[in-house]
């Protein structure tokens, strides 16, 4: 009896997490909407970051992780409510970080996933849908094998392609019936550090031609896959990204978007990342070449100007930092949105840390990541670009934390201030960029 009742009770949980709440524009479920005209609806987006992604690379073709690993990284396990607070809080879409292959795989020659973890991302996704959000998923590190590993001078690229394909085929099928708020990205970061133990061979120069080449192989892969999944698969809108996910490297013209063949007309967007300058937003130790900094233009104290970013030195050549930014994802609405490509910012942020380690000022540090955050979001909306906060649920500075997911309550008012500010400044040119369909 306790068996009988623990399976209806599983199947129940199954058909609840497979049904979605209408959203309030029906345009978004009749799957005719392009990708720039879904756009309008996405903006701003926030990471559920350090959770469904968390695994140990040394679980690469194994089910050794299970449900655990969702807390793994950061202590609490994603809620309805909690994801219902993010709307409330002003955002219009979630990217789901994921991990597959890392501890989540039954049965490596099929690329078969467990059932348990894709419930779990089901309910995830359902969550977000319910709450009125757009939600991404993607293929992340997971472990290196894709990211790092597929990129190798020895890599047996034939038959990464074909794992590759059986895993979305996998992942695609599982979703196929799922409205155009849902969006496939094909990878995280192609051609990031980080070897998995099975890795073979030095991996390819990311800024290199045939590295590019390899990589569009790999996303026509994903493409094909998830388009021959047929249903609403058929005309989901998917994710492609650029060498490493940095703007300098999707700018070349080595990594082409529009070499990839589409059955489906208008319904690719680009993805890349930022957290840039890396002194102000990831270093975390004085080096001999350069010092943290703490302080952003306009936000400094009279004496500690060492520690302020007031130019960033790109191309030989030293701009103004506010300038960069701009100048950065204005090089994205050239490359891409121009030309019908919405660009997914998938990651962006700064650690706000505590100042005394580093001798400076608390108050002024704070101001400056609120400043930065600010400008940051707001340029990239004026340039087009769909930026999607990183969030960790770590709450000890330093940290990118904007929320306590635990109490669904605002934990970093400084970070959360400069996202919303630079949301209100921007969205207006954006909502120009992609009207209301």
């Amino acid at each position: 009896m306790r068996k009988i009742v623990m399976i209806l009770a599983a199947a129940a949980q199954f058909a609840w997490a497979s049904a979605q709440v209408a959203p309030a524009d029906r345009r978004m479920t009749k799957m005719g909407l392009t990708a720039a005209q879904l756009a309008h609806y996405m903006a701003p987006g926030v990471n559920l970051g350090n959770t469904m992604e968390a695994c140990d690379w040394n679980d690469i073709f194994t089910n050794n992780a299970g449900l655990k690993s969702e807390t793994s990284w950061q202590n609490d396990k994603t809620t309805e409510s909690y994801i219902q607070s993010l709307k409330k809080q002003g955002f219009n879409s979630l990217r789901i970080p994921t991990s597959w292959v890392a501890g989540h795989i039954v049965d490596k020659e099929k690329m078969t996933i467990d059932p348990a973890w894709m419930l779990r991302i089901k309910e995830i996704v359902d969550y977000g849908l319910n709450a009125g959000l757009c939600v991404i998923i993607n293929e992340h590190w997971d472990g290196g094998w894709m990211e790092h590993d597929a990129f190798t001078n020895q890599t047996n690229v034939s038959e990464c392609k074909e794992m590759y394909r059986k895993l979305w085929v996998n992942i695609a099928k599982q979703f196929k019936d799922y409205d155009q708020r849902l969006l496939f990205a094909a990878l995280n970061e192609p051609g990031v550090g980080g070897a998995s133990p099975q890795a073979k061979g030095e991996m390819l120069a990311p800024d290199s031609k045939e590295f590019a080449d390899r990589l569009l192989e790999y996303e026509q892969v994903f493409l094909d896959a998830v388009r021959s999944t047929g249903g609403k698969n058929a005309k989901r809108v998917l994710i492609m990204q650029s060498p490493k996910t940095e703007i300098d490297l999707a700018e070349k013209d080595t990594y082409d978007i529009a070499r990839l063949k589409d059955s489906a007309k208008n319904r690719l967007m680009a993805e890349v990342h930022f957290y840039d300058p890396y002194i102000f937003t990831l270093m975390d130790k004085d080096a001999d070449w350069g010092k943290v900094a703490l302080y952003w233009k306009g936000h400094a104290p009279a004496d500690d100007q060492g520690r302020t970013v007031n130019t960033i030195s790109y191309n030989n050549k030293n701009v103004d930092a506010y300038q960069h930014i701009t100048n950065l994802v204005m090089k994205m609405k050239k490359k891409f949105v121009d030309k019908g490509y919405p660009v997914v910012i998938g990651e962006y942020g700064a650690n706000r840390k505590d100042a005394s380690l580093y001798g400076g000022n608390q108050k002024l540090h704070d101001e400056s990541m609120m400043a930065w955050y600010s400008s940051v979001t707001a340029e990239m909306l004026k340039a087009g670009l769909i930026p999607y906060v990183w969030d960790i649920n770590v709450q000890p500075l330093p940290h990118m934390t904007l929320f306590n997911r635990a109490k669904e309550v605002v934990s970093d008012s400084y970070i959360f201030k400069g996202v919303m500010d630079g949301a209100e400044i921007g969205m207006e040119t954006y909502h120009k960029i992609y009207p209301k369909p």
